[in-house]
């Protein structure tokens, strides 16, 4: 039998959960609910210092409360906010970021500004990550759970991704494809709304060329990935994904394909070129360190302005297209370089090489250890762009004992989520 407790939920937290304390003080987490409000909540799991706890109802709502907008929320684990309207998410994740820099002794000297909106707090996705059952249902996953919350629309993904996935859930061929699957991502370009699916295979072979040619045919896919640990295969080749940019100064388009990263938001991405621009000011004949540059999201719009960019980026696919944007663009002194972010900058610390502006942008796990590596590297200004607040904070820690954090600039690209885009501008001291 479930323990049941009432509390009044003090603030929202980092990953989304509301924090309250029962009578004993103990802390409690708890999802979907708002600062203010009493809630009833049971107790799923027990830490040392505070309790997991589920939602089980409001008995005083928030007057910030509203209807979410998909019927699956509150179950299926891709959203934690969609119950309070759009103006108070940005609220809650000011907050959030205030909090979590005060925490980390790591504030910054100008005021932390609301997020940036998004243009679009809905549809804005152009990449989602479908999970198969054996017996063919499709969807996300619950919270905290592998259980399958099945769908036919997600009212965050881009139009052209959900009549793709009506079609893949109403052409009955989904048993046949988990059968050998257990993952499909779509993505869609932003310029022409191309869409590409990459099949997850959960066995060595493979889905039949009949099912796959099948798929291409009735369900308006332009090509298909199929990967299994280390090997790929396109069928019948490799789809350009391309997104075109306005700046001050330029216009241009850059291309990739579904094996390298972009910015699933293509709209918040272009407000995110502009922040990066500005932060970096006047940069003609500057030298300017990319760290995981990726297809040149950040190098090319750069470079444009007259820097002299290197770019570096572990994925051999990423660095091609940065490559090719580059020459597409008539960038002729920068360049590109395939290597490991952290021991390329041992090299660079070796030769003590210099850099005017050090750029990055790493997968959620930061920088880590390589972070004391950077703050080696003589440079003016770091620009450093995250997408997870516990380690930026933990890396930034690390930076400000030779720079001063100036500014973090919260930018929402992922609307209805828990998540927060930062950029933090560093001088030296």
């Amino acid at each position: 039998m479930q323990t049941e407790h009432t509390l009044e939920i003090k603030k929202i937290i980092a990953g989304g959960n509301g924090l309250g304390h029962l009578d004993d003080g103990m802390v409690v987490m708890t999802p979907f609910v708002l600062p203010g409000e009493r809630v009833n909540v049971a107790k799923l799991k027990q830490f040392s210092g505070h309790i997991q706890a589920t939602t089980l109802s409001i008995k005083q709502p928030s007057p910030q409360r509203c209807p979410p907008l998909c019927p699956q929320f509150g179950t299926c684990g891709g959203c934690s906010l969609q119950h309070t309207p759009y103006s108070n998410q940005l609220a809650i994740k000011q907050e959030i970021l205030f909090e979590t820099l005060i925490r980390g002794h790591v504030l910054p000297e100008k005021k932390i500004p609301l997020p940036l909106p998004s243009p679009h707090s809905e549809e804005y996705r152009y990449k989602i990550r479908l999970h198969l059952a054996k017996n063919g249902r499709i969807g996300f996953h619950k919270m905290q759970s592998h259980a399958l919350v099945s769908i036919t629309h997600c009212p965050l993904a881009a139009p052209a991704l959900n009549r793709v996935l009506l079609n893949l859930s109403a052409s009955g061929l989904l048993p046949e494809i988990a059968s050998s699957c257990n993952q499909i991502e779509l993505i869609c370009s932003p310029k022409d709304t191309t869409v590409a699916a990459t099949l997850f295979l959960s066995e060595t072979r493979q889905p039949s060329r009949t099912l796959l040619e099948t798929m291409l045919s009735i369900i308006n896919l332009k090509g298909l990935m199929l990967q299994h640990k280390r090997q790929t295969m396109f069928i019948p080749k490799p789809i350009l994904l391309r997104q075109s940019f306005s700046t001050a100064t330029h216009h241009y388009t850059l291309q990739w394909d579904n094996r390298s990263f972009f910015q699933i938001n293509p709209q918040q991405n272009q407000q995110l070129i502009d922040i990066v621009l500005t932060a970096a000011g006047t940069v003609a004949g500057k030298k300017i360190l990319d760290l995981f540059c990726g297809m040149g999201n950040f190098s090319i719009p750069l470079a444009l302005r007259g820097a002299r960019v290197t770019g570096v980026e572990l994925n051999k696919n990423a660095v091609a297209a940065a490559r090719t944007n580059a020459r597409n663009a008539e960038i002729h002194e920068s360049k590109f370089i395939t290597a490991d972010v952290s021991r390329y900058l041992r090299q660079l610390a070796n030769m003590q090489s210099r850099f005017d502006i050090v750029l990055l942008d790493p997968p959620r796990k930061g920088l880590g250890h390589a972070t004391e590596v950077l703050a080696q590297i003589p440079a003016e200004m770091i620009v450093y762009i995250s997408c997870d607040l516990a380690t930026l904070t933990r890396d930034l820690k690390t930076l400000v004992k030779k720079y001063r954090l100036m500014s973090v600039t919260p930018i929402d690209m992922f609307p209805h989520t828990h998540h927060i885009e930062c950029v933090a501008v560093l001088e030296k001291n």
